[in-house]
This record gives C-alpha cells, sequence and structure tokens, in this order.
C-alpha cells in the first residue's frame, strides 16, 4: 500500500471516528443546569481554563471557540471519551398532601439514594487546512443532557420520577486569520434533542375525592431537530499570548411526541388514551471569554469566563391534544457564571502536565428547584497530562473531581397554581461528581 493511500484511509478514519462520537453512548451527566462541559480532555486537565483562546493545544477548543481552528496546522483529528461518576443520593425525605386534602404523609420510598446515573460522554473533532490562513472543520458532541430516575414509588413520584435529556450536536466550521494578530471563527450547529419525562399523579384526590386511594402515571417522549450558530475571534497581540471570545447561540426545540398512561382499573381505561404532546424546549446562549499566556517556553497560564443564559428556562410546560392534562412546572432558573483558572508545564518536549480550578455557579435558588434537576454551586479541581507518542500521534489523560455542597429541595402546595395537588415535598441530596478522560489526537 503506497504512502498517499495509507494516509488517505487514516485520515478517513479518523474523520469517521470524530464524526460518529456522540452516536456512541448517550450523554448523561449532571452540570451546571444540564449542560455538559466534557467535550475536552485536554482542556479538563485545566478545568476548562483557556480553552476559548486554545490554550488545550488541539483541535477540540473548536467547540468553545471555532476561531482556535487556525492554531491547527496541516489536518487534525481528534477523539475523546470521558467517564462521568456522578452521586446523588437522597435519604429520608418526606412529603405530605396539601394542608387542605388533610395534610396527610404521602406513602412511598423516602430514600430511593442514588438518583443519578453514570455515563460515557464521547466528542470528536476534525480539522482540514485549506491554506495556513483558512481552515474548514467538523465537531460532534452531546452539550446538553441530564438523567435522574427515583422510581416509581417513591414519595416525590407526582413532581417526577425519571427525567431523560439527550442531544446530539454537529457543527461544521470554518475559520480565517486576517492578519497576523487576528483570526475568525464561525459555524453551524444541527441539533437532535430527545426527551423522556415521567411522573406520577393522585387521581384519587382529584377524580375520586379519596387522596391516595390511585395513582396514574403518565409517560412522556418526544424529539426534534433545531439549528444555531457559533461565532468567535482569536486575538495574538504579541506571540505567546493569545485572548479568545466565542459566542454559541441558543437552539430552539418544539418536542414532539407521544404521552401513554398506566394504573387506571380496566373500567377506566379507555378515559385516558394515549396522545399527541408537545413541548419547547431552549438550550440557552453561551458567551466566553479565554486567555492564555505562556511565561516562558515551559510554563503557560491560563483563565476563562463564562456566562450561560439559563434564565430562558422560566417554565417545564407539555401541552397535550386534550388541555385539560397539560402540565406546567415552574423553574425560573437565573443567568449563571463559570470561572475557571488554569495552568501547563512542559517537563520535556513530550510531556505537559496541567492542573485547574474552577467555580461554576448554579442557576436555581431553593424555592424553586424541584426533584427533576435538583442542581447547586459547583467547585472543580482538574489535573491533567498529555504525552506526545509519536510525530502523529499525542495522548492526553485528564481527573476532575467536582465538589457539590448539600442540596435541598422544599417545595410548597396550597392548591393554587399549575403546580396544584402535587404535594409538599422535602429532600436533602449529597452529590458529587467525578470525571476520567482520555483523549487522543491524530495529526497528518
Amino acid at each position: 500500500m503506497s504512502p498517499t493511500t495509507l494516509k488517505t484511509r487514516l485520515m478517513t478514519a479518523a474523520a469517521a471516528i470524530a464524526v460518529t462520537a456522540p452516536i456512541a453512548t448517550a450523554s448523561t451527566a449532571f452540570a451546571a443546569g444540564f449542560a455538559l462541559k466534557e467535550q475536552s480532555v485536554s482542556g479538563q486537565g485545566t478545568a476548562y481554563a483557556g480553552v476559548t483562546a486554545g490554550g488545550n493545544g488541539d483541535a477540540s477548543s473548536m467547540f468553545y471557540n471555532p476561531a482556535t481552528m487556525g492554531l491547527v496546522t496541516g489536518i487534525e483529528a481528534v477523539q475523546t471519551a470521558t467517564g462521568v461518576i456522578v452521586k446523588s443520593k437522597v435519604d429520608s425525605a418526606s412529603a405530605t398532601r396539601a394542608r387542605r386534602l388533610g395534610g396527610t404523609a404521602i406513602s412511598g420510598n423516602a430514600s430511593p439514594g442514588d438518583i443519578a446515573q453514570d455515563a460515557l460522554v464521547p466528542a470528536g473533532y476534525f480539522v482540514y487546512s485549506i491554506s495556513d490562513d483558512l481552515k474548514v472543520g467538523l465537531s460532534a458532541n452531546g452539550p446538553w443532557g441530564l438523567v435522574t430516575d427515583y422510581g416509581d414509588n417513591w414519595i416525590g413520584r407526582y413532581h417526577g420520577i425519571r427525567s431523560d435529556l439527550r442531544t446530539y450536536n454537529f457543527a461544521p466550521s470554518v475559520s480565517y486569520r486576517i492578519n497576523p494578530m487576528i483570526t475568525l471563527g464561525g459555524g453551524v450547529q444541527i441539533q437532535y434533542a430527545k426527551a423522556k419525562l415521567s411522573q406520577a399523579s393522585d387521581f384519587g384526590a382529584s377524580r375520586l375525592g379519596r387522596p391516595g386511594s390511585l395513582d396514574v402515571k403518565s409517560d412522556m417522549t418526544g424529539d426534534d431537530w433545531g439549528w444555531g450558530f457559533t461565532l468567535g475571534a482569536l486575538i495574538e497581540p504579541v506571540k505567546g499570548t493569545r485572548v479568545g471570545l466565542a459566542y454559541r447561540s441558543a437552539v430552539k426545540h418544539t418536542l414532539t411526541g407521544t404521552i401513554s398512561f398506566t394504573g387506571l382499573p380496566a373500567p377506566l381505561a379507555g378515559a385516558l388514551p394515549s396522545q399527541s404532546i408537545n413541548a419547547d424546549l431552549t438550550t440557552p446562549d453561551i458567551a466566553s471569554i479565554g486567555l492564555y499566556h505562556e511565561v516562558n517556553d515551559r510554563w503557560a497560564v491560563m483563565a476563562d469566563v463564562q456566562w450561560t443564559n439559563w434564565s430562558r428556562f422560566r417554565e417545564l410546560r407539555v401541552n397535550v391534544a386534550n388541555p385539560a392534562l397539560n402540565s406546567v412546572t415552574e423553574e425560573h432558573w437565573k443567568d449563571t457564571w463559570y470561572y475557571a483558572l488554569g495552568t501547563s508545564y512542559k517537563v520535556t518536549d513530550k510531556l505537559t502536565l496541567r492542573g485547574g480550578i474552577a467555580f461554576d455557579k448554579g442557576s436555581v435558588d431553593v424555592e424553586y428547584r424541584t426533584p427533576r434537576i435538583p442542581e447547586q454551586n459547583r467547585y472543580w479541581l482538574s489535573v491533567g497530562a498529555g504525552y506526545q507518542v509519536t510525530d502523529s500521534l499525542r495522548v492526553d489523560a485528564a481527573y476532575s473531581h467536582v465538589f457539590i455542597p448539600k442540596t435541598s429541595v422544599a417545595l410548597t402546595d396550597d392548591l393554587t397554581g399549575p403546580e396544584a395537588g402535587r404535594g409538599n415535598l422535602n429532600a436533602d441530596y449529597k452529590s458529587s461528581i467525578d470525571l476520567i478522560g482520555l483523549q487522543a489526537k491524530f495529526t497528518f
């Protein structure tokens, strides 16, 4: 086989790996809100400090800023995989009916244990240099996702049982260096979203006048394709110092699907047939700024600040063909900020060590926190290393521990508003996240 043929096949295989990466497994993890930051293992080593300025040194930074493709020489493919080990344990929760319904305890499991699910989060990137100034690329990611599952019999089942959101994002992108100091980039987001939600309703209270005598479970599924865009700039005022600016647009989805019901006695089953539903979902837009500075030929420092427009998420509304069955949950999330500081050190020409810390602000106050997404502030501590195995292969690994303070859900039911009849719920969560990442970079 000729060298040219071998190179062509390697390029084709690398590109195929990159663009099929997020199909390998569902993207499910706890992050601020339902964002998944785990899109670059080399970036993870510095807690994602500097990724907006390309401080991680490979094509995976294009997810955060498409202008960083301008740093790529030749042809590059990057494949990442991050194991997400999530703990979110609930013990000794309490739930009662509204006072006007007697204030009695809601029966069921008060200690569902760990309600999160571990996951493998992959991502892939491919960049081709048309010239020294013009680059084109394609990334494949799962940028948003969440799974929580309490079991059908938990005492908070009227607020939610299982929540499952998965997204698959494909972004063809381009960058162009307009002068030695400034590179601009942009891309199109093509995004598929799929959601599954389940919860129970106290049919005994709402229809039979006997609270707790009959529960009906609803299962909702829906999906949709949406699109958005990314923009970025990379500024290098002096060699070894870079500033990155980036914006990732919101993506609007109208999820369509079906709702089905279980638990009704046979004579009543026909009263609630399966029917169509729709729900609006808008993933938030993100703006970020990153800094990378080489102190000397071995040591570099970096930082990133990211703003996420979570205030778009005001409510979770599911519209059913029978409007009497519509479901609304008030969310009232707030915009958040992510701050990261990191450093890297070249021990040798082949080995680079990294470290970083970060603060990830929570998006919801306790009065609106729900068991579907019981999120809270997060504190990151990360370490990583990269090793140049051959001229064309570099391997990176990273480990992060995310500290999460004790989290509480405290919901009150006074039989008014869209959530009337779901009951009072109090639950405490002990949570933490461990991330173990591995990445390979191929250059041609």
